[in-house]
């Protein structure tokens, strides 16, 4: 489905508005948090604890405080925690900008 982007003196203002709850967040984020595809998310690629912390080049318990904390989406299959790919991805990204 295709959207109209959001102008970017609007992303940027909303950004800046937010920037106290969210120091992390940045125009690219919030569009891809907006715009996200859910068909896409449904089928995409998780990870276990012990993938993404590999990714990450962090330990497991670095992980389950970054679960609890809230700073890494994921979701739970029965008793098992998968972490999407995308977001591991996310933080990769925004520790190199």
């Amino acid at each position: 489905m295709m959207h109209t982007p959001i102008p970017h003196p609007i992303a940027e203002a909303v950004v800046t508005m937010l920037q106290p709850y969210a120091p992390e967040l940045t125009v690219k984020k919030l569009e891809q948090a907006i715009f996200r595809d859910e068909t896409t998310s449904r089928s995409e690629k998780l990870l276990t604890r012990k993938e993404a912390a590999k990714k990450l080049s962090v330990s497991i318990p670095t992980i389950d405080r970054m679960l609890r904390d809230g700073d890494l989406p994921h979701r739970h299959i029965r008793r098992a925690v998968r972490i999407p790919l995308s977001a591991v991805n996310l933080i990769i990204e925004s520790n190199n900008e």
